[in-house]
């Protein structure tokens, strides 16, 4: 059963109700849901400074980067 066909299914149960609790109950787990979804999308400023710092870095100074392969290979201690 794929996704659109799961909450088709849990829409018409919740059309359905009547208790206002389990309403309320529900209302709570989407509001979470919903607050959760965007806070996993959201970078902070700190974080994006930090990213163009580093971008601004490398732009400048473009021999700083290392082959992907040779990173790889090299013995950190």
């Amino acid at each position: 059963m794929n996704i659109q066909t799961q909450k088709a299914i849990i829409i018409e149960q919740f059309k359905q109700l009547n208790d206002l609790n389990l309403i309320k109950a529900i209302q709570s787990l989407l509001d979470y849901a919903i607050k959760k979804e965007k806070d996993d999308f959201d970078i902070s400023e700190t974080h994006k400074k930090l990213v163009i710092e580093r971008f601004e870095k490398v732009r400048q100074n473009p021999e700083r980067l290392l082959d992907w392969d040779e990173a790889k290979n090299m013995k950190h201690y």
